[in-house]
Parts: structure tokens; C-alpha cells; sequence
């Protein structure tokens, strides 16, 4: 019996050994799970991992936004260039010729005036006039070209200009108004035209609505 109690006693302790081993680990605190097992995997190869990334998009515009960029374009295409700005003159005449220069030289336009001679000045200098208690000098430019001396009468006009801060008058035959054109069709004075008297005194020609203008170099029609 004693035998027997023995060897029972050592199977229920292997048996009780045996199920201790095969539960699984109990956390040391209660309410604590486990950590399990790690089982360490074979890393993916470096274009799987890129080829599972998200590739960057970008966001479509709205169609609010769409409008708006095809507005643009649209006005980039049809936007004009920059404007040529036409020229203004004031044109006139001496002799049979017609002249004009800048009106943003001009000052004003005087009525023929009392013109005082100053001796020892150049033959085409008439002389001096007042305007509101300042000296005006007055210059006869058909003598200034060497052209026939024109009509001197009520319709004669002194045209006051301003070369270098200095106000000086011309004295021309008739005023025929303001005419405009673009700088593009003022071209050089022909040969007929470079020929005359006083043609070193010009800028250049422009045709327009079948009369030709003379454009003046003023500063040195005056002598500047």
C-alpha cells in the first residue's frame, strides 16, 4: 500500500507539472494582458514599400477657379500692346509752306504788337515786345531761313515758345490750328525740302490728309 500511494502520488505531481508548463504566462498583476510572442517577418523589399505610398496629387481647381484661370488667359491673349500716343502740334504758315511745332513748347499766341528794335542783335531778330511787364524777344523766321519776307497784317501772329526756360516769340504769317499724328509717318526730309534755305532748321516731314507739314527743330530755329 505504501508502494502504491507513492507512485500515485508522483503521476498526480508530474501530471500537475506537465499542466503548469503549457498555460500560458499569467501578467504579474491583475487586469495586465500578456504580452504575446514577437515572430519577427522578413522585411519587404524597398519598391514594394514605395509602390503601397500614396503618390502626391495635385488638388483640381474649382470651377469657380477654372473660370477664373480661363478669364485670364483670355484677357492675356486679347490684351493689346502698348499704345503709341499721337503727337500734338500747333502748325502754321510762312510763305506757301506750312510749319508746325510741339504744343507743349507753345505758351500762347499773341496778336501782332508793338516790336521795339534792338541795335546790334541778328538781322532776324525784330526785337523785343512786352507781356504783362516781361521782355519778350521776337524773331522774324522767314528771315531766320532765309525766305522771302511773308504777309505782315492783322492775321499775323507771335507765337511765344518756351527753349530752355526761356520765353522767346516767332513771328508767322497765319495760324492754321492744332493738327495730331503718330511719330510714325514723320520721315526724314527729302531732298527737294534739304536743299531750300533754312532746311538745317528741320526735324523731318509728315503727310496728312494730303498736306505736308514741316516739323521745326526749334531750339535751333531760335539759335539755342
Amino acid at each position: 500500500m505504501d508502494i502504491l500511494a507513492a507512485r500515485k502520488k508522483a503521476a498526480e505531481r508530474a501530471k500537475t507539472k506537465a499542466a503548469i508548463t503549457t498555460q500560458p504566462e499569467q501578467p504579474a498583476h491583475p487586469g495586465l494582458i500578456a504580452p504575446t510572442a514577437h515572430v519577427d517577418e522578413p522585411a519587404a523589399p524597398a519598391a514594394e514599400i514605395a509602390s503601397d505610398l500614396p503618390l502626391p496629387t495635385q488638388e483640381p481647381p474649382s470651377v469657380d477657379e477654372a473660370v477664373a484661370l480661363k478669364r485670364e488667359g483670355e484677357s492675356a491673349e486679347e490684351a493689346p500692346g502698348p499704345l503709341t500716343l499721337e503727337l500734338e502740334l500747333l502748325a502754321f504758315r510762312l510763305g506757301n509752306e506750312e510749319y508746325c511745332v510741339m504744343v507743349d513748347q507753345v505758351r500762347e499766341v499773341l496778336k501782332m504788337r508793338e516790336i521795339t528794335p534792338v541795335p546790334h542783335t541778328a538781322d532776324y531778330v525784330l526785337g523785343v515786345t512786352s507781356i504783362r511787364g516781361k521782355v519778350l524777344p521776337v524773331i522774324d523766321l522767314c528771315k531766320r531761313f532765309g525766305l522771302a519776307s511773308g504777309v505782315r497784317d492783322e492775321k499775323s501772329r507771335i507765337v511765344v515758345i518756351s527753349v530752355e526756360d526761356e520765353d522767346m516769340g516767332i513771328l508767322v504769317d497765319r495760324m492754321t490750328g492744332v493738327v495730331r499724328f503718330l511719330p510714325d509717318i514723320i520721315r526724314p526730309a527729302p531732298d527737294t525740302i534739304e536743299q531750300r534755305a533754312g532746311a538745317e532748321f528741320l526735324r523731318g516731314i509728315a503727310r496728312k490728309d494730303d498736306k505736308l507739314y514741316i516739323l521745326l527743330d526749334v531750339d535751333k530755329a531760335v539759335g539755342k
